[in-house]
């Protein structure tokens, strides 16, 4: 997934696992505050390993989610280009020209990536568990601001009452999406009215 890692991404490395149970789910160098601190607490339940752990020359599959972008991957990107290197990628962002070519690509229109993921989770009727449930929730409920933004769509809310279905906990959620205003952006609101 993409660097600067936020909720949808780490909800799409746990979707992608399930989707892809022999794989190895992978998060960044660099982490979104929130998403530190909800790994910091809860990153023993997740199957997951640091970038830094991962040797490159051992991989044959790259599962792509929550970016079309080549620059966006870390040390991963050297991988994009490897002959032989089959891609998998899922998005929901809009497509650039800059797009990584993938032999599976599955991008739709949606608020976020891990509606796409969760939708084949739940097709193909694999097992979730509560604790799963809410972290992929985390990402849905993230990146379309609480199903305020614009790009929500119908499958959003869809997946989202799936997870909801399997004890996606609305409290963890909320706790770690809680916006609150610092200091620092009092102070930059300030002086923008000034």
């Amino acid at each position: 997934t993409h660097s600067s890692l936020d909720f949808d991404g780490l909800s799409c490395l746990v979707a992608a696992k399930k989707l892809y149970p022999k794989a190895q789910a992978v998060l960044p160098a660099s982490l979104e505050k929130s998403v530190r601190e909800f790994i910091l607490f809860y990153g023993e339940e997740l199957d997951l390993i640091r970038e830094s752990e991962c040797s490159l020359s051992d991989i044959d599959k790259l599962i792509v989610v929550d970016t079309h972008l080549k620059s966006r991957l870390g040390k991963f990107a050297e991988l994009v280009d490897k002959p032989g290197m089959e891609i998998h990628l899922y998005d929901h962002h809009p497509r650039t020209h800059e797009d990584i070519k993938a032999r599976e690509d599955i991008t739709k229109n949606v608020g976020a990536t891990s509606t796409l993921l969760v939708e084949l989770i739940k097709k193909r009727g694999i097992n979730i568990s509560p604790f799963e449930a809410t972290v992929l929730s985390l990402g849905i409920y993230e990146d379309t601001g609480f199903f305020s933004f614009p790009t929500t769509t119908p499958l959003d809310l869809e997946i989202a009452a799936f997870l909801s279905s399997k004890g996606a906990d609305i409290n963890t959620i909320a706790r770690y999406l809680r916006r609150a205003i610092t200091e620092e952006d009092l102070f930059i609101l300030s002086e923008l009215l000034k």
